[in-house]
């Protein structure tokens, strides 16, 4: 599922790095799961297990193997989470 982004949310992407979501980024290596919180009621959380790390430091996203299956190219928001073991 597909996400838009406005462009004032991505100047404040890249002009304004959030603390937190560095903190997250930066510790996250290959063999660590991301998982995505619910956005709405009815929603599932998604997980994903991290199989690269890609990007420059502060600005990574990884190569997740997702819980259903399927790779893709991961950019973190605030929705997401590392973890270093797997979630329930």
């Amino acid at each position: 599922m597909a996400r838009c982004i406005s462009d004032a949310k991505i100047r404040s992407m890249t002009t304004e790095p959030s603390t937190k979501r560095s903190a997250q980024v930066s510790r996250a290596r290959p063999g660590d799961w991301v998982v995505v919180h619910r956005h709405t009621v009815g929603d599932q959380e998604r997980s994903g297990l991290i199989l690269e790390v890609l990007g420059t430091p502060g600005h990574e996203h990884y190569r997740v193997r997702w819980d259903e299956e399927h790779e893709s190219i991961f950019y973190p928001g605030a929705d997401a989470t590392i973890r270093r073991e797997a979630p329930r």
